[in-house]
């Protein structure tokens, strides 16, 4: 889809915002506005995402699609489920978003945008069968079951599953999340450092073992192809998605699962807010 003006991407995480100019939803390519750190105040994000067009001279928008950490209500209108982002909960976002924009506003979960973004241009083309992982601030995860024209969409809470004899507590408020073992701001509470720092490889078969598990689960209730993978912690430790595969290929019997490097790395999730723009509502289960 061309249109003469922009298309906005914006990919509201848990930690950082980034936004993206699109010329058209054709194309993975776009030009990069600044970003800046998510603002802890949902009215302060707003302002925000404001100063970047108004500093960059973005006066007429085509679209916006908006990629966000948490979990989007069912009617694709704000987020109803976020630990990252508690004060984003329940306020009107794509209404707001809208009005201050002047444009239409979609909103999709992360990994739902980062699924988009490599079944449309990236690892994914091919495979019937898929889902999306990210792996940085929380633990989250997409699948798209069906083939093109029917496929549907949709995010999963992979991070919330319980593994049996976890006692830690999540931030979610249940006890025994995968969460506690992959996510990046639960373990940075924990060892007290960013995990960037840790280099203790018996700490990596721990998170290995238990992300293998959570994914055998997946695989077994989905019978999945393949999973792209991303997220920060993935792409700042390459050797990650391979300790991984061997641990699901000792476990998983009767089928495989593929696990493979998103292609469009961290820019997966910016191109699949602008994809949301470009596929129909009904398409994508919130």
């Amino acid at each position: 889809m061309i249109s003469t003006h922009p298309y906005l991407a914006i990919d509201l995480g848990g930690s950082n915002t980034r936004l993206g100019l699109f010329s058209s939803l054709g194309t993975p390519a776009f030009t990069a506005l600044d970003g800046f750190p998510t603002r802890s105040s949902y009215k302060a994000q707003l302002e925000s995402i404001l100063a970047v067009l108004r500093e960059q001279g973005v006066a007429h928008l085509a679209g916006a699609g908006v990629s966000v950490a948490a979990r989007v209500a069912r009617d694709g209108q704000s987020i109803v489920f976020g630990p990252n982002l508690p004060n984003y909960l329940h306020q009107p976002l794509a209404a707001d978003l809208e009005a201050s924009l002047g444009c239409p506003v979609r909103l999709g979960h992360d990994t739902v945008c980062g699924l988009l973004g490599e079944k449309r241009f990236g690892v994914l083309q091919a495979v019937e069968r898929c889902a999306y992982l990210t792996l940085s601030t929380g633990t989250g995860a997409a699948i798209q079951l069906g083939k093109d024209g029917t496929a549907l969409t949709s995010s999963i809470e992979i991070g919330h599953q319980i593994l049996d004899g976890n006692e830690l507590l999540c931030l979610c408020g249940q006890v025994g999340c995968l969460e506690t073992f992959t996510g990046g701001r639960q373990l940075e509470l924990r060892y007290g450092r960013p995990i960037a720092e840790v280099a203790d490889a018996a700490f990596w078969q721990v998170f290995a073992s238990k992300l293998a598990l959570g994914l055998l689960n997946l695989a077994q209730l989905t019978r999945l192809d393949a999973v792209a993978v991303s997220g920060a912690i993935a792409l700042q430790n390459a050797f990650l998605i391979a300790l991984v595969q061997e641990k699901i290929d000792a476990l998983l019997k009767g089928s495989s699962l593929q696990l493979l490097p998103a292609e469009l790395g961290a820019h997966a999730p910016l191109v699949g807010a602008a994809s949301l723009l470009a596929v129909p509502e009904s398409t994508i289960l919130h």
